[in-house]
């Protein structure tokens, strides 16, 4: 298992214990659970299911390191990946203003600076207590 969640305080049944963590970050690391309990138990399995799911461009699952500086700036499957969004999400945090982003005329593609990323990823939106989401009106 994975020991950093091992040694988490015991919550109320039913509790995630990381309360800023969206769907995307949950399934994340319950899947990282499952395979550190998987090459405890059978490497040569893990490195097959890894080989497997990276082939299909599930490069989350097996860690690697990376090493980014403030001024880098990634592509948008890197800095979605940073973020643990979909590109799709960050095209839209951009276009709501949430995070800056630069065209890139040569490549074609917006490029985002990790500091900025950095940024992104501390602020959490939170209901104030009691704020209920209200269903969209129909059209």
């Amino acid at each position: 298992m994975n020991p950093d969640l091992d040694r988490q305080p015991r919550q109320k049944p039913g509790r995630w214990p990381f309360a800023g963590d969206n769907a995307l970050v949950r399934a994340r690391k319950v899947a990282q659970m499952y395979r550190a309990a998987l090459g405890a138990a059978n490497p040569d399995m893990q490195q097959q299911c890894d080989d497997t799911a990276t082939g299909f461009g599930e490069t989350w699952v097996a860690p690697r390191q990376v090493t980014y500086t403030d001024d880098d700036w990634l592509k948008p499957a890197d800095a979605a990946d940073f973020l643990c969004v979909s590109t799709a999400a960050l095209t839209m945090l951009r276009t709501r203003g949430r995070i800056t982003g630069r065209w890139d005329e040569a490549k074609g593609m917006w490029r985002y600076r990790v500091a900025d990323l950095r940024v992104a990823q501390g602020r959490r939106t939170r209901r104030k207590p009691g704020m209920v989401a209200q269903p969209a009106p129909h059209r």
